[in-house]
């Protein structure tokens, strides 16, 4: 689709005058005219451009390098343009994912990203510690994964429940020595208690936690020390329970899910490195239980 220099003109005045409502004022143009064109401006290009709020309207990463190159002469302008659609197509720069330290410290992830790394080496991955959800187009995050019972800041998002995993309770045998062994959810009063933050809140209230890290391997290692019973998603303890270091509690009377949300701001303007990970992950995960 070829970008018509019109529309990049309506771009450097809405950027000039801080919006859409001032730059159509301006210059004596009609609001929806002026976001019309600059919508097919975007599809011309194939990125965002623009971050739209009520009030104002932001420059994404893609829309900043736009606006610095365009100011140039007429050949510089249409390099930029051309370099703005090869990077959406290539596979390469840098891919950024948000993810929880406790999805980062599954063996699963890492293999996910072993995957990813040999099959696109000019890809660089940018992995960031996030605990809540982000406003992905303003901190320029490419993807994020965040247990489905937290809620996502922008319901325009798209959102893609996946990777379902039971949880249980465990311990070590060597807990176990010194413990009695709980035959009901109130006997877990009398026990100490490792989790996570998400996990806390919805266990009941009284309880003893000794331990809270959203560091679910170190969580791990805590309960095959023999410092309490543990709620770990049986994807982290599957080895351990194979070989005997920890032992699964309370296994016909407590069990749970958890599920991540795979969330990026928008099917329509997705580079092609995005894509490629987001279909690892629907292949690898999807399915998984």
């Amino acid at each position: 689709m070829k970008t018509s220099m019109d529309d990049l003109y309506l771009f450097i005045l809405t950027v000039r005058h801080g919006g859409i409502s001032a730059a159509a004022q301006a210059h004596g143009l009609q609001r929806s005219k002026v976001s019309r064109r600059l919508q097919e401006l975007e599809k011309s290009v194939g990125c965002q451009l623009l971050i739209r709020t009520t009030r104002q309207i932001e420059l994404t990463e893609h829309g900043r390098l736009l606006y610095q190159q365009i100011n140039q002469p007429l050949s510089d302008v249409n390099q930029a343009i051309s370099v703005l659609k090869n990077q959406q197509q290539s596979l390469q720069g840098v891919l950024r994912i948000a993810v929880p330290a406790a999805f980062i410290a599954s063996t699963l992830f890492a293999a996910l990203l072993d995957d990813y790394a040999r099959q696109f080496p000019d890809i660089t991955l940018e992995i960031i510690h996030r605990h809540e959800s982000v406003d992905l187009k303003r901190e320029n995050i490419d993807l994020q994964l965040l247990p489905d019972v937290l809620k996502v800041i922008n319901e325009d998002y798209v959102q893609q429940v996946f990777f379902p995993s039971k949880k249980g309770l465990f311990c070590s045998p060597h807990y176990l020595q010194s413990h009695a062994m709980p035959h009901s959810l109130n006997d877990l009063f009398e026990h100490a208690i490792l989790t996570s933050h998400y996990d806390s809140s919805i266990l009941p209230e009284g309880l003893n936690i000794r331990l809270i890290s959203e560091d679910l391997e170190l969580v791990n290692l805590m309960a095959q020390s023999g410092h309490g019973i543990a709620l770990l998603p049986m994807i982290v303890v599957q080895q351990q329970l194979k070989q005997g270091g920890l032992v699964h509690v309370l296994s016909d009377i407590y069990q749970s899910e958890i599920a991540m949300t795979l969330i990026y701001s928008s099917r329509q303007f997705l580079p092609k490195k995005t894509k490629t990970m987001i279909n690892l992950l629907r292949d690898k995960f999807l399915n998984y239980s």
